[in-house]
């Protein structure tokens, strides 16, 4: 093991160990009447603060009927206090004293202990938080070891507790000892001021098979513990990450858009979402590159509405039609499972699915609860495949979604069950906290005549054809998924030929640019060569010139010294010039002068003739050129010819194929929501695959009726099993991951629900809002999984972080771990970020110098309008989103400038006036219009706001409008709140609500420091969006004054 992640994971465990104890019931927990003996229902939450023997009070003993199989106890939570209380103590102790604006609420205790029915300590159940110690530790040396002083602590506690209990029932003396005992050794923080009881005790209804889990410091460190000890290659990727040196950017990448889009890598399956809905560029090569890759982490990162649920239901359709071809393979459904004994000397044989099946196993995983259950909850939706033919694009399409759906009809009534809507079929299901899995084993195993459960309608289904029959259904479908798969394989080898095609065209282009560039040069050269040749002809002509003059000048030379001759013939002439030394000098120069002007000639006459031979090679290489133009222009004739034929198939082609100008950088826009290489054809036989894949799904587990129902009572019993029997949880396991081929949790729940499972079980995990949960949180997922995905964005809501950042601080250069893993800003978004080769360098909303390796990034935005848009494009991501052209309306932004002073924290009267207001119209317009309830949501930065907000609402509204105040109760509470509980949350309108006034200006910085709450805030707004707040006082605060700005409505 590599020194970082052995120190990482230590890290991940002192900081868990650090947590808090959580209060795990509140007042609204309620055990039904059936499980008392006096037959009235009691809340689970009781206070405690005055003693008496609750396990003897008579509302509280258990039912005859329920005490056959459990039992009740009695969880005891001492020194109750709120979350906040820790960040105070802490600020204390490192003299922090910055103000802390939404003070965490949640209900912690300082140590829990159980008793049994008869009021005995069941001592091993004792828990002690680790924080407990550390605070009372650090609080005098700020370098303590607080795990050996935690040790050390708990270990006499629980003997003085040993010694004060004496093996005999507790009772108020010995429980007030055991407070004195605590107070000695941990520390004691308390909220009475918030209205919070000192103790409670919660009473719990526990099965004979279920005993309670003991209670850890967080619900990860057990896994953290166990990976440390043997983690897998999944997780250490996670950790170690993918050194800078080999990140591939893909955001533009042509290079990577050829790889990754290539339709050879599409997969053979989709959702049926409407066939004229394609995934954008980047959503599809995010698709692309996670299904037919091996990389064990990848990352997506998506802003708000940009279909990071969409891309998964891709992927998912992807892996149902993958086990679709392997069940396609079996000549008889019964052949999915093998017959064998677990153990030779066994007496009985058990049916285990086979690998090749069982190998499809998919879990979104969450820190946020809602996020896992939407997902769930909304992929059998009816809505999700089912939809009026009329209002679509292709109606016969939708009409032959409609017919494959009614075949899964009668799973469709258990997806019902569950969900609560009218489904197409039973897709996923709600795991995780045990409330959950029992409420889908209910519905797996129950037997009522009219309401049965999913193991009887397999048994119905089953009697219902005879053995013939079902074989003949199950060929039938097999022939009808692989004539469909050969469609999709024909269609696909269509779009390989059109891409071929265009990379010949795209090669053709790039040899015309050539040949060009070839041909301007030549033209070039002739260019030049004529005014050579020019000059030339002009310097032979001046040549010529002057030649002809120095012949002239020569004969007018010849005549003179000629006459000179003449005048001395005879002897008194001869004896004249004999005297006469001027004649004499005269001849010599003249034939001086001659001499040179004949050598000049010469020169000249050499000078011409070199010139004219220049001048005939210069023609001779202009017409050889001039034939090389020839040749060229020929060449690109015939080549426009190509891309002429080409773009007309391009045209004619029913196949998206990019047009000359697709890559250039004024096309970006269109660009990014362009899917490549599919057709409307392709779109719609991909996912009839699908369908008919989840039909063999159906008919197989209609075949293995009583071998599905055996799995189902495994699920049920694995706790029991696990340890003596694990391969019969593993097969179990198998069972439910292929009757919901997507399961979901939260992480918190991830190992009591996967308790005992081996690393690598779970072959893709899918981890939904990354960016809002911790790094370690999803260690245990990790380990279990084999391949995963984290979908979120961290400038959205960044993860919950309890440790105050002194501590955090302390922790990550103790152990010598970098930020990026250990820090109040890492996130799984993050780290998963981290281990992905392929992504993108994302400049800082606020230093464009700060650049930050994010994953494969989406850019088509779909939910807002503008403004909205635009706001949140700007503040955040640095205009790189994009709105799809056929969004041509514009929403509504507006700022109420409502001024007013503080009354409660950074609640201000005038403004919860003025939302009471609005929403009273929304609520007459709604009523107007035909509408249950208006679509508008009331969203603050700060709880106290957003708590008296609802205060006012709750009651005035019922005042104002004529409606049902528990309706109007129900809507408050899941309209009104902070941004952290809005994420993934949409509405057609939002109202801001600022709070604060002008003596709280730091608490307004805070709200803007980052772009990430406004940034949520904003993208909730599908059509409007309105602050409430101090215009004067914030309009220019960072961010705000982005949308001050954009405003629309005065």
């Amino acid at each position: 093991m590599s020194q970082l992640l052995n120190d990482t994971l230590s890290a991940w465990l002192l900081i868990e160990s650090l947590s808090p104890g959580e209060v795990n019931f509140t007042a609204e927990d309620i055990l039904s009447a059936e499980h008392f003996k006096n037959g009235t229902k009691q809340a689970q939450l009781q206070s405690f603060d005055e003693y008496f023997e609750i396990w003897n009070d008579e509302r509280f003993i258990v039912s005859e009927e329920k005490s056959e199989t459990g039992e009740l106890i009695f969880k005891f939570y001492r020194h109750c206090f709120r979350y906040n209380e820790i960040n105070l103590k802490i600020q204390d102790i490192f003299e922090n004293h910055s103000d802390i604006h939404n003070p965490n609420g949640t209900h912690c205790y300082g140590y829990t202990f159980n008793t049994d029915k008869h009021g005995k300590v069941i001592v091993d159940s004792i828990h002690i938080p680790m924080i407990m110690s550390a605070l009372k530790e650090i609080e005098k040396n700020k370098s303590a070891n607080i795990e050996e002083k935690f040790n050390d602590s708990v270990e006499k506690f629980v003997q003085k507790v040993k010694e004060i209990l004496a093996d005999e029932p507790i009772n108020e003396f010995k429980l007030k000892k055991m407070d004195k005992a605590y107070d000695e050794y941990f520390s004691v923080l308390n909220s009475k001021k918030d209205g919070l009881f000192g103790h409670y005790v919660a009473i719990e209804y526990v099965k004979d098979s279920d005993l309670p889990q003991p209670e850890f410091n967080s619900f990860f460190i057990s896994d953290i513990e166990k990976a440390r000890k043997s983690p897998n290659q999944t997780l250490i990727d996670y950790i170690e990450g993918v050194e800078e040196s080999q990140r591939i950017e893909v955001d533009e990448n042509k290079e990577m858009f050829d790889k990754f889009l290539h339709p050879s890598r599409l997969p053979d399956g989709r959702w049926p979402s409407q066939t004229e809905f394609r995934l954008s560029l980047m959503q599809q090569l995010a698709v692309n590159q996670i299904t037919s890759g091996n990389e064990r982490i990848s990352s997506v990162n998506g802003p708000p509405g940009t279909g990071k649920t969409t891309l998964l239901k891709d992927i998912f359709a992807h892996l149902v039609v993958e086990r679709g071809k392997e069940l396609a393979k079996l000549n008889n459904p019964k052949d999915a499972f093998v017959k064998t004994k677990i153990h030779e000397t066994d007496d009985k044989y058990v049916y285990l699915l086979k690998e090749s099946i069982a190998k499809y196993k998919m879990v979104v995983a969450s820190s946020n609860n809602g996020a896992v259950e939407n997902i769930s909850k909304d992929l059998p939706k009816i809505k999700e495949i089912i939809r009026n033919p009329e209002k679509c694009k292709f109606p016969k399409y939708e009409q032959n979604y409609a017919n494959l759906a009614h075949e899964l009809k009668d799973f469709a009534e258990i997806a019902e069950d569950l969900i609560g809507e009218s489904a197409w079929g039973l897709f996923s299901g709600v795991f995780g906290k045990s409330t959950n899995i029992n409420q889908v084993l209910s519905h797996m195993l129950k037997q009522d005549a009219n309401d049965i459960g999913f193991a009887k309608l397999l048994q119905n289904e089953n009697n219902r054809m005879s053995y013939n029959e079902l074989m003949s259904e199950w060929q039938s479908h097999q022939r009808a998924f692989l004539e469909e798969l050969r469609h999709v394989e024909m269609l696909k080898e269509e779009s390989i030929r059109a891409y071929d095609v265009y990379k010949n065209c795209e090669s053709f282009s790039k040899i015309e640019q050539v040949i060009n560039s070839e041909k301007t040069s030549i033209e070039e050269q002739v260019y030049h060569l004529d005014n050579e040749t020019l000059r030339d002809n002009k310097e032979i002509e001046d040549l010529d010139n002057r030649i002809n003059y120095i012949v002239k000048q020569i004969e007018t030379l010849n005549e003179l010294i000629k006459s000179i001759k003449e005048s001395n013939k005879g002897f008194i002439n001869k004896l004249k010039a004999m005297f006469n030394s001027e004649e004499d000098e005269s001849y010599k120069d003249h034939n001086k002068e001659k001499q040179q002007l004949l050598t000049q000639q010469l020169e000249l006459e050499k000078c011409k003739k070199n010139k004219h031979e220049d001048l005939v090679s210069k023609l001779k290489e202009k017409e050889k050129l001039i034939k090389q133009l020839t040749k060229v222009q020929l060449q690109l004739d015939e080549l426009n010819s190509q891309l002429q034929e080409l773009e007309a198939y391009r045209i004619e082609s029913k196949i998206t194929i990019p047009e000359k100008d697709f890559w250039s950088d004024n096309n970006y826009d269109e660009r990014q929501v362009t899917n490549l290489w599919t057709s409307d054809e392709l779109q719609y036989r991909r996912a009839m695959l699908f369908l008919r894949a989840m039909i063999l799904h159906k008919l197989l587990l209609i075949a293995n009726n009583t071998t599905i129902y055996y799995a189902i009572n495994d699920f049920k019993d694995r706790r029991k099993l696990i340890d003596a029997n694990p391969d019969k949880v593993h097969n179990a396991w198998n069972v439910m991951h292929l009757i919901f081929p997507v399961v979901s949790t939260t992480f918190a729940s991830f190992k009591s629900m996967y308790g005992g499972i081996p690393k690598d079980f779970i072959d893709y995990l899918f981890i939904d809002e990354a960016g809002q949960a911790i790094p370690q949180a999803a260690v245990g997922a990790l380990y279990r999984s084999k391949k995963v995905v984290a979908v979120g964005d961290p400038i959205q809501i960044e993860p919950v972080v309890t440790l105050e950042s002194h501590l955090i601080d302390n922790i990550r250069k103790n152990y010598h771990v970098p930020e990026y893993l250990v820090s109040k800003e890492a996130s799984v978004q993050s780290v998963a970020d981290n281990a992905n080769q392929y992504g993108f360098w994302k400049s800082d909303a606020t230093d464009s110098n700060q650049k930050t390796w994010i994953g494969i990034p989406l850019w088509v935005h779909r939910r807002c309008l503008k403004p909205m848009f635009t706001i949140a494009n700007q503040i955040a991501y640095n205009n790189k989103m994009v709105l799809p052209s056929n969004i041509t309306k514009v929403g509504k932004t507006g700022w109420y400038d409502v001024k007013g002073n503080a009354v409660q924290k950074q609640f201000v009267k005038e403004h919860g006036e003025k939302v009471v207001g609005l929403l009273a119209d929304d609520w007459i317009e709604a009523i107007k219009e035909g509408k249950n309830e208006p679509s508008s949501f009331v969203i603050s930065p700060f709880s106290a706001v957003q708590q008296q907000i609802k205060r006012m609402l709750k009651q005035q509204l019922p005042t104002r409008i004529d409606i049902e105040r528990t309706k109007i109760n129900q809507w408050v509470d899941k309209s009104i709140g902070t941004v952290h509980t809005f994420q993934g949350k949409e509405a057609q309108k939002v109202y801001f609500v600022i709070g604060t006034d002008n003596t709280q200006d730091g608490a307004v910085n805070w709200s803007c420091e980052k772009p990430n709450l406004l940034n949520v805030a904003v993208t909730r707004a599908k059509k409007e969006f309105y602050v409430i707040g101090d215009m004067q006082r914030i309009q220019m605060k960072p961010f705000y004054e982005t949308i001050f700005k954009e405003r629309n409505v005065e």
